[in-house]
C-alpha cells in the first residue's frame, strides 16, 4: 500500500515526519509493528518528532483518529465549522474541517467536538464500517465469545460483529472486547490496515494483481488510476478522495463489494454481485459500464450517474437498482431489469433507457424518455412522464402517470399468499410465520379465519418494522387437517386472503407411490394397477380420483377394506393418454393422499414430425397459422382421427389429410388454448400401433414496433429495420422490414432482448437501440438526416457567377458555369462564407431543416 497525499496533506505532514524514523525502537517487537510500518510507509502514522516513538500503546485522541482517516482514504474537501473548542489556530483544525465534510464523525453535543477527548473500540469500529457504506452481514452471534458483549451499544453491535468475523479488531485475552475502552495507536494500524487492504494511491498509476497484497483481501483506491487484470477477495473500496478524477476497472472480479464514493467510474468487464454509490460531501460520482460488466445489485445512496455503453452482447451491465438514500437523484442511461426506491427520490431518463420494473415505497419521480414496462408504486404522490405497459398501485396511493391522476383501488395483496403446515410434525411448525401486504398495517381491523375472529397479541401480532402481521404456532398448531382462508379486513373495507394448507401425516399412507400403465396390450404393464392404503382407525375410503376424475368403484377400480387393497382395473387406465397422474384417494374424514400415475405407451411407433411445435396465440403475428406435420405410419397403420382434452376433431374441417402431411386448422389449434391453457397434446389415434401425440406449446409473442423518425421527429418511410435477438430466451429468429408511410415496421417476438437496427440511405449512420421485451413496446429509432444544401450566386442581375467560392462547415466548393454550390448537411444552423474577385464577400445564415436551395447575390 502506497499513500499519496495530497498537497495540502502533504505540508502538514511534513511538519511531523521525522525522516530517519522509519526504525523506531518503541515498536521493535511490538505485535503492531508490522502495520505501523505499512501504515508510516504510506504517510498516515508518523512517529513523534521530538522523540522519534510511534507510542503504538498510547491512547488516540478524536482528532489524531480523524487525522489517520483523512490521510488513509485521501479526504481533502473541507466544511464550514464553528465548534466552540475548535479553532482557526489549532493543529487539528483542517483535520476537523476534513472529517465533518465527510460525515464521518459527530461532535458530542453542546457545539462541542472534544478533539483532544478519546474514541472507544467500539466507535471506531462503527464509523469505519460506515465509511465503507456496506451493510453488515455478520451474524451476531459471533460476538457470544466476549464475555461483556451486554456492555456493546446497540448502533454499533452488526459494525463489530463484522469487524471481528474480518479480523479487522480482536478481543483481549481474558475473553473480553472492551466496547468503552480507548483505541490504542496499535490497535488502529490494525483496523486501517484490515479496513483498507491493499492503498492504490499513486495518480496516474496502472495497477494489476501483482500488486495486491496476499495477507489482505480488500483495496482502496484513493487517487485517479487504473486497476487490470485483478481478483479482489474482498472489497473494492473508490474514496471520496478520487474527487472528479477517472478511476478504470478492466477485467477485474470483486467477491465483495464494490464501493464508488468518489470519481468517474469506468467499469469495462467488471464482474461483482453488490456495488453502492454514495458521496456524502456532495458529489455526484458516474459510473460507465461497459463492455463485458456485469453488476448484480446497485445500490445507489446519493446522487449519482450510471451508464451503459457498449456493452458486450453477452453482459449484463447494471442489473438490478437500489434508491436509497434520502432525496437520491439518480441519472440513469442503462436496460436495466428491476429498480426500487425507498425513500424520496427522482430518476432523470434518456431515450435509451428501460425499466423492467419501478418499484416505489417511497415519493418517486421520473423524468425523461425511455420505458417502464411495470411500476408498481406503494407511496403517494410519485410522477412518471411516460406510460408503464403495466401500472400497480397500493391501496389508498395516488400518483400522475403520464401527465393523469391515478388512484389505486381498494384490493391488497399479501406475501405469501399460502401457507402449508404439518400438524402431526409440530417440530417442523415455526414458531411464527410472517406476511407481509401493501397497507397500512395500522389500517388492520380484523383477522378471520373461517368466520372466526383470530385475537391480536395471542394468535397473531402486527410486525413491528413494515406492514404486515405474524401468525403464532400456538394457533396454527390447533388446526384439524384440511384448508382454510383467513381474511384480512381493513378500515376501507378492503380485503386480503391467506391461503393455509393443514395436513396430518399421521393419518393415511399408500404405498407404492409411484405405478406405471402401459397403454400396449402386449405389454406385461398392460394389467390392473394394484395399491395398498392404511386408514386411521374409524376411517373408511370415501372415493378415488384420476386427476380430477372420481372413479367409479366396481367400473373403474375395485377395493377390499379387509386388507387395504385397491385394485385399479386396466380397462380405465387404458382410456388415459400418455402422461403423469396424480392419483388422489379421499377418507371420509381427515386430508386425502395421493400416489403418481405414470401412463406409457410401448407399442410400434407411428411418429409425428415435429412432435413439438410453438402456435402464437396472437392473431395479428405471423405465427398465428395453420400447423402442417409430417405423420410416419408403420406396418400399414391409418389415421383414425385426432383427438385433444376429449374432443375429436373433424376431418376435411378443423383438419385434413393429404399422404403423409397433415394440416390441423389454426382455429382448431387457437381454440384449445382459449382457456389459458399453456399447452395442448393432440393425439393421432390410429388404427393400430403407439398412437403418437404432437404438444403444441402456445406461446405469445409481442408487438414489437421501430418507429423511425428523422432528427425533427418526422416520420421516415423507406428504412430498413432489423430485428436481431441478442439473448438465448429469445428463441426468435433475426427479422429485417420496411418501414411504411408513417415511419413504424413490427415484428412479433418472444419475451427477450433484441437490438434494433435502423439504416437509410439519407441517415449519416445506422441507429442501434437495444431493447427488453416483456410486453408490447414501441422503441423510436431518431435518425441524423443529410440533406441537400444548394446555393446558387448569381450578380445583381441574376446572373450565376462561376469561379465563386462557397464555404459551409469548414467544406469550400467553387461554383461551375452554373453558379452552384452543392452540399451534403446535418440539420443544423450554418453561416456560409461566399466570396468572388470582383464582389464583395458575403455571409448567409442557413437554416437546414430539409433540402433546399437558395440565391446569393453578390455585389
Amino acid at each position: 500500500m502506497k499513500k499519496v497525499l495530497s498537497a495540502v496533506l502533504t505540508a502538514a505532514l511534513l511538519v511531523s515526519t521525522v525522516p530517519a524514523a522509519f526504525a523506531a525502537s518503541d515498536i521493535d517487537g511490538h505485535w503492531a509493528k508490522s502495520y505501523i510500518t505499512e501504515l508510516h510507509e504510506n504517510g498516515i502514522i508518523n512517529p513523534s518528532a521530538s522523540t522519534g516513538n510511534y507510542g503504538p500503546d498510547d491512547k488516540v485522541t478524536r482528532w489524531e483518529f480523524m487525522r489517520y482517516i483523512n490521510r488513509a482514504f485521501g479526504f481533502t474537501e473541507k466544511a464550514d465549522i464553528s465548534f466552540s473548542d475548535v479553532n482557526s489556530s489549532d493543529v487539528f483544525y483542517e483535520t476537523v474541517q476534513i472529517a465533518v465534510k465527510q460525515g464521518y464523525i459527530n461532535g458530542v453535543g453542546n457545539n462541542r467536538m472534544a478533539p483532544e477527548g478519546t474514541l472507544t473500540r467500539e466507535q471506531a469500529a462503527t464509523i469505519l464500517g460506515r465509511l465503507h457504506k456496506y451493510t453488515p452481514t455478520a451474524d451476531l452471534s459471533a460476538l457470544d465469545m466476549f464475555s461483556d458483549r451486554a456492555k456493546l451499544s446497540d448502533y454499533s453491535k452488526s459494525y463489530v460483529a463484522e469487524a471481528v468475523k474480518q479480523g479487522y479488531i480482536n478481543g483481549y485475552t481474558n475473553g473480553t472486547f472492551k466496547p468503552q475502552g480507548t483505541l490504542s495507536r496499535g490497535e488502529i494500524a490494525k483496523m486501517l490496515y484490515g479496513y483498507m487492504g491493499t492503498s492504490l494511491n499513486k495518480n496516474g498509476n496502472v495497477y494489476s494483481q501483482a500488486t495486491l497484497k496476499s495477507d489482505t483481501k480488500n483495496v482502496t483506491i484513493s487517487v485517479p488510476c487504473t486497476l487490470a487484470d485483478a481478483d479482489i477477495k474482498g472489497n473494492l473500496y473508490i474514496t471520496e478522495g478520487v474527487l472528479a478524477g477517472n478511476v478504470t476497472l478492466e477485467d477485474v472480479t470483486v467477491a465483495g463489494d464494490i464501493i464508488v464514493s468518489g470519481g468517474n467510474v469506468t467499469l469495462d468487464g467488471v464482474s461483482a454481485l453488490e456495488m453502492v454509490v454514495s458521496n456524502p460531501a456532495g458529489l455526484t460520482p458516474q459510473v460507465i459500464a461497459t463492455g463485458n460488466t456485469n453488476i448484480g445489485t446497485t445500490e445507489v445512496k446519493t446522487s449519482a450517474t450510471l451508464t451503459e455503453s457498449n456493452l458486450a452482447a453477452t453482459a449484463g451491465g447494471f442489473s438490478d437498482l437500489k434508491m436509497n438514500g434520502s432525496s437520491v437523484s439518480l441519472t440513469l442511461d442503462a436496460a436495466v431489469w428491476d429498480v426500487a426506491n425507498e425513500q424520496t427520490g427522482t430518476i432523470l431518463t434518456t431515450g435509451s433507457t428501460s425499466i423492467s420494473t419501478l418499484t416505489a415505497n417511497g415519493r418517486t419521480t421520473v423524468t425523461g424518455g425511455g420505458s417502464v414496462q411495470k411500476a408498481v408504486l406503494n407511496a403517494n404522490g410519485c410522477e412518471l412522464t411516460m406510460q408503464p405497459t403495466s401500472v400497480e398501485l397500493a391501496s389508498g396511493v395516488t400518483a400522475k402517470i403520464a401527465g393523469k391522476d391515478v388512484a389505486a383501488s381498494t384490493s391488497v395483496s399479501v406475501s405469501p399468499s399460502t401457507l402449508s403446515i404439518d400438524v402431526n410434525n409440530k417440530d417442523a411448525i415455526a414458531f411464527s410465520y410472517e406476511f407481509t401486504f401493501n397497507a397500512d398495517k395500522n389500517d388492520l381491523t380484523r383477522v378471520s379465519v373461517n368466520g372466526t375472529n383470530l385475537k391480536q397479541g395471542t394468535d397473531y401480532n402486527l410486525l413491528s418494522d413494515k406492514n404486515g402481521i405474524r401468525v403464532y404456532k400456538t394457533y396454527l398448531s390447533t388446526l384439524k387437517a384440511g384448508t382454510y382462508t383467513a381474511e384480512l379486513t381493513f378500515e376501507d373495507g378492503s380485503k386480503a386472503a391467506i391461503g393455509l394448507a393443514v395436513s396430518n401425516s399421521a393419518q393415511s399412507a399408500v404405498s407404492p407411490s409411484q405405478i406405471t400403465f402401459d397403454k400396449y396390450e402386449q405389454s406385461a404393464n398392460y394389467a390392473d394397477q394394484t395399491v395398498n392404503v392404511v386408514l386411521p382407525a374409524g376411517t373408511r375410503l370415501d372415493s378415488v380420483k384420476i386427476g380430477s376424475t372420481v372413479l367409479e368403484r366396481g367400473t373403474d377400480y375395485t377395493y377390499n377394506a379387509t386388507n387395504g387393497t385397491i385394485r385399479l382395473l386396466k380397462e380405465t387406465l387404458a382410456k388415459k393418454s400418455k402422461g403423469t397422474y396424480t392419483v388422489t384417494f379421499v377418507p371420509n374424514q381427515g386430508s386425502s393422499f395421493t400416489c403418481s400415475l405414470s401412463v406409457v405407451d410401448t407399442a410400434p411407433v407411428n411418429e409425428v414430425v415435429p412432435g413439438t411445435v410453438d402456435f402464437d396465440a396472437n392473431t395479428s403475428s405471423g405465427g398465428y397459422a395453420d400447423l402442417v406435420v409430417t405423420l410416419n405410419m408403420v406396418d400399414g397403420a391409418k389415421l383414425k382421427n385426432i383427438r385433444s382434452n376429449g374432443k375429436t376433431l373433424e376431418e376435411n374441417w378443423q383438419y385434413k389429410i393429404e399422404g403423409s402431411k397433415v394440416t390441423i386448422n389454426k382455429s382448431a389449434v387457437a381454440e384449445f388454448g382459449k382457456s389459458g391453457a399453456s399447452y395442448a397434446d393432440f393425439v393421432f389415434v390410429m388404427s393400430k400401433g403407439q398412437s403418437p401425440t404432437l404438444r403444441v406449446n402456445y406461446v405469445t409473442t409481442y408487438a414489437l414496433t421501430a418507429s423511425v423518425v428523422d432528427d425533427l421527429g418526422l416520420p421516415i418511410s423507406g428504412a430498413s429495420v432489423t430485428f436481431t435477438p441478442s439473448d438465448a430466451e429469445s428463441g426468435t429468429a433475426a427479422q429485417t422490414l420496411t418501414t411504411g408511410s408513417d415511419g413504424t415496421a413490427t415484428v412479433y417476438v418472444k419475451r427477450g432482448s433484441y437490438v434494433v437496427t435502423a439504416t437509410h440511405s439519407r441517415f449519416t449512420a445506422a441507429v442501434t437501440q437495444t431493447v427488453k421485451i416483456s410486453a408490447g413496446r414501441t422503441v423510436k429509432l431518431t435518425g441524423e438526416i443529410l440533406e441537400n444544401v444548394q446555393l446558387v450566386v448569381t450578380n445583381a442581375y441574376g446572373a450565376p457567377l462561376s469561379g465563386a467560392v462557397v464555404t459551409v462547415g469548414g467544406k469550400s466548393i467553387t461554383t461551375g458555369t452554373d453558379g452552384t454550390a452543392s452540399f451534403s448537411l446535418k440539420r443544423g444552423s450554418y453561416v456560409a462564407q461566399v466570396a468572388c474577385t470582383g464582389y464583395s464577400a458575403q455571409s448567409v445564415q442557413l437554416s437546414v431543416t430539409d433540402s433546399i436551395r437558395e440565391r446569393v447575390q453578390l455585389k
